[in-house]
């Protein structure tokens, strides 16, 4: 497996870690190929790793199961704010082929209500909520499940609803912001350009709002004695 082809995108590794390889290298002495990658979510201070590309395409057994060291996800969609971190990082963006995928592979690989914390579940929601919106009026117009489990269904929908009445009501005031965001699909630096505003207070306008949603998702599990995070965040 170690001829597998390895692009640009989004991996996950046995243990359920995300990764995101930005590229592949060849040592100038011996010819072996390794891959860079990076952790997701992204730091703000981005690491940046590398692993022989035989390690990355290797096998290993979990519970006397073999597996995929790291499987790659197919349509988990990099932003384009990420995008833009890489090019100042001097790392090429993604290559996208123009193809028509079929309607179960265009919506696979994404778990709902899988984060560590409020904070990430808000952003987790607001950065998938075009293909979440997407995906949600597919499966209602095709009358099923498209590349999705009744389970998570409901997960999606009840999440769809919240958040937009959340910006009807409580948030209201980020309503803008959120459609030029995360709707229309600005990037931070394009929203910079349109508003003229430093990056710095659109970071901080960002992180407001990321916070002011995730209090309304923790206030809505303590009113409903539930989490919907992967696990209770430690105190």
């Amino acid at each position: 497996m170690a001829e597998r082809k390895i692009r640009a995108g989004y991996y996950q590794r046995y243990d359920g870690k995300v990764v995101y390889v930005v590229s592949l290298a060849t040592d100038a002495d011996t010819g072996e190929e390794s891959v860079i990658w990076t952790t997701y979510p992204f730091a703000t201070v981005p690491r940046y790793y590398t692993s022989s590309k035989k390690s990355f395409c290797a096998f290993i057994e979990v519970n006397s199961e073999r597996k995929a060291k790291y499987k790659r996800l197919l349509n988990m969609k990099i932003s384009g704010e990420a995008i833009e971190r890489l090019e100042e990082e001097g790392f090429r963006g993604p290559v996208r082929k123009r193809q028509r995928p079929q309607l179960d592979e265009a919506y696979d690989s994404r778990e709902y209500q899988q984060s560590l914390t409020y904070y990430a579940y808000a952003k987790d929601l607001s950065e998938h909520y075009n293909f979440d919106r997407n995906k949600y009026r597919l499966c209602v117009k095709e009358k099923r499940f498209v590349a999705i489990t009744k389970s998570d269904f409901v997960k999606l929908k009840e999440d769809l609803q919240f958040l937009d009445d959340a910006l009807k009501t409580v948030l209201v005031t980020y309503q803008g912001y959120f459609r030029e965001r995360f709707v229309d699909g600005l990037s931070i630096r394009k929203y910079v350009e349109a508003h003229q505003l430093n990056r710095g207070s659109v970071d901080y306008q960002q992180k407001k709002f990321f916070s002011a949603l995730a209090s309304l998702l923790k206030e809505r599990d303590e009113a409903e004695g539930t989490c919907r995070l992967l696990k209770p965040a430690q105190k």
